[in-house]
């Protein structure tokens, strides 16, 4: 009974060994990034500028987040509006590690942190 069973797998699954979910030449690695510390640079300042992009398509945003980045003064911190709800691709670009590799690209310092999940913080060093 149990031969039926397994034909029975093989032919619907394939008969291959991902199925099963423990291979053992799997990729055990787990890329995360780390968690930033509450330092004294991840306090929101005075100057608060807040940018919506809910109506932003991906490439649309991501220019928009670099051009304010790069003519944010030291004294502001910039607020980018992304939600959270109806995709997160902006949202995993700023901060996932895209936006800090885009802006050492283009020689500026900075602090990326969140606060919560729809909004994510920006201040220039």
């Amino acid at each position: 009974m149990a031969d039926r069973r397994r034909d029975m797998h093989r032919f619907l699954h394939g008969n291959g060994k991902g199925w099963n979910g423990s291979q053992k030449k799997a990729n055990k690695q787990r890329h995360t990034v780390a968690q930033q510390s509450h330092s004294i640079t991840n306090q929101v300042r005075e100057v608060v500028q807040k940018i919506d992009l809910h109506n932003h398509g991906l490439h649309q945003a991501k220019k928009r987040i670099k051009e304010e980045c790069r003519y944010a003064a030291k004294d502001q911190t910039i607020q980018f509006c992304h939600g959270f709800n109806n995709g997160t691709q902006i949202r995993d670009f700023i901060r996932k590690g895209g936006l800090q590799q885009s802006l050492n690209d283009l020689g500026i310092k900075g602090n990326i942190w969140a606060k919560d999940d729809g909004n994510t913080y920006f201040n220039r060093t």
